[in-house]
């Protein structure tokens, strides 16, 4: 994966003028969109602890969500899984 497409964990990502990810500390807005991760991405497919299930906003297929980013992430904010958003997920 290219260094500018690489996403981790519990940041914010941006897009600059030309479209590629860079990390912001804490978002000016609420984002646009939550990225999770698909439960099939998971080992044997289960939730981790402290995760919860939903479904992607674009696909439909279960994804994967820390429920402890709500007072960050407005819970309305639609949950996209990381392929619709076009990141191929790192193995676990």
């Amino acid at each position: 994966m290219k260094k500018d497409r690489r996403v981790d964990a519990g940041h914010f990502y941006g897009r600059d003028a030309r479209g590629r990810l860079h990390d912001v500390a804490s978002p000016p807005r609420p984002p646009d969109v939550w990225i999770c991760r698909r439960l099939e991405d998971f080992p044997g497919g289960s939730i981790p602890s402290g995760g919860a299930a939903g479904t992607c906003t674009k696909c439909g297929a279960v994804i994967v969500f820390n429920p402890l980013r709500v007072p960050t992430v407005p819970s309305s904010t639609p949950k996209v899984c990381m392929q619709c958003e076009s990141i191929q997920p790192d193995p676990l």
